[in-house]
């Protein structure tokens, strides 16, 4: 009992890394993905839309999903959905069927995400914390994989497609590994409460938070998937050096939340978000016009003017609606998905229209949206 308990801890926190490296393996694959298929901006930028859609849609309704099946369950199911589209992602030649196996690779990481996290709080009572700050590490480990290895792979002139595939096997090893056995998670009772939902969404403070969240992590996840193309197609980097570009914005952004916890006992959360969004519009306007690989710097300081953003955003919440947490980080999780999903297709279709330049430059226009938001909100909150 206790190493069948040990494989699916193992496999929980394996499966999270999962999360981030399909995030990162897209973004530094991009440019040869669009070469391969000859696609335009606006289609690569489909790819990045529907495996966010894919996410957040199954965190939405992970929930509920978790009140009629075993968490065990869906993890499984997380693992077997991800791991056979990646593999379906790396022998499509038809770009349909491409967008059709990214937004169920999108669906199955919701599916992980949805029921890792209860399924390893049941697993460790009285250890809630610990366990998902370890959780969420093996996330930014992945993130910080991805480009590394995808980079590195492409630079030696392996197909990008290989790699897609050797991940999904990868990913189905774990699938495999956790269907030999079965831990009990009992279902906990839940109701679907569209009431609370409706009323948070009415309310200024938390409509304000939900957009800022809905901008911030969509310019997050914007510059993760487009940089590695960005560096390319403007400065002229080597896919090596664009692709270490994107594992130091990653480690960066890991390094900002391990400090992020104590710098907030020293601030308070809207003015630390403020000096955030304020770092964020410099650091990213100076990242798009410095010559040559100062970028490379700046872009790691964009990753460190993210870190605190949603963690901060989830502590304000919690502490605004702590009769029911749940649904209103449930929410906030879900705007941030949606920004995630919308804000980097916009920059693809405003680059179509221009170049990515100003693509990138359009990314600030969210981020003095989220600045001004803040100060609003400690307007009314004073």
């Amino acid at each position: 009992m206790i190493e069948k308990r040990w494989i699916i801890i193992f496999g929980a926190f394996i499966s999270m890394s999962f999360l981030g490296m399909s995030r990162t393996f897209l973004g530094t694959s991009l440019p040869s993905i669009r070469t391969t298929f000859g696609l335009t901006l606006v289609q690569a930028g489909t790819l990045t839309a529907l495996l966010q859609f894919g996410f957040t849609l199954a965190v939405f309704v992970g929930g509920p999903l978790s009140d009629i099946f075993k968490r065990s369950f869906l993890l499984m199911a997380g693992c077997l959905l991800m791991g056979i589209n990646l593999i379906l992602f790396g022998f499509s030649d038809w770009f349909l069927i491409s967008l059709l196996g990214m937004s169920f690779i999108g669906i199955g990481g919701g599916l992980i995400e949805a029921s890792s996290n209860p399924l390893l709080i049941h697993l460790f009572p009285g250890r809630e914390s610990m366990v998902m700050n370890l959780h969420h590490f093996f996330f930014a480990a992945g993130s910080l994989l991805g480009p590394l290895i995808m980079g590195t792979l492409l630079a030696r002139e392996i197909p990008w497609q290989w790699v897609y595939i050797g991940f999904g096997i990868f990913v189905l090893i774990i699938f495999f590994l956790l269907s030999i056995q079965r831990i009990s998670s009992p279902k906990v009772e839940q109701k679907f409460e569209l009431k609370a939902m409706v009323k948070l969404v009415k309310e200024k403070k938390f409509l304000i938070l939900l957009t800022v969240a809905f901008f911030g992590l969509g310019v997050q996840n914007g510059i993760g998937y487009w940089m590695v193309t960005f560096l390319r197609e403007t400065k002229s980097f080597s896919i090596s050096l664009a692709s270490t570009s994107l594992f130091l914005f990653f480690t960066c952004l890991a390094m900002g939340r391990l400090f992020s916890s104590y710098i907030i006992t020293k601030l308070n959360e809207d003015k630390y978000l403020l000096g955030l969004f304020s770092l964020l519009f410099v650091v990213l306007f100076l990242s798009i016009f410095v010559p040559g690989q100062w970028s490379i710097m700046l872009f790691a300081l964009c990753g460190l003017a993210h870190s605190g953003v949603f963690p901060c955003l989830l502590g304000m919440v919690g502490k605004l609606y702590s009769k029911n947490p749940g649904t209103a980080m449930g929410l906030l999780a879900t705007g941030s998905g949606l920004g995630s999903m919308t804000v980097p297709w916009l920059m693809s279709f405003i680059s179509q229209l221009s170049n990515l330049t100003i693509g990138f430059l359009s990314f600030e226009i969210y981020v003095m949206v989220c600045f001004f938001l803040m100060i609003f909100y400690m307007k009314i909150t004073r």
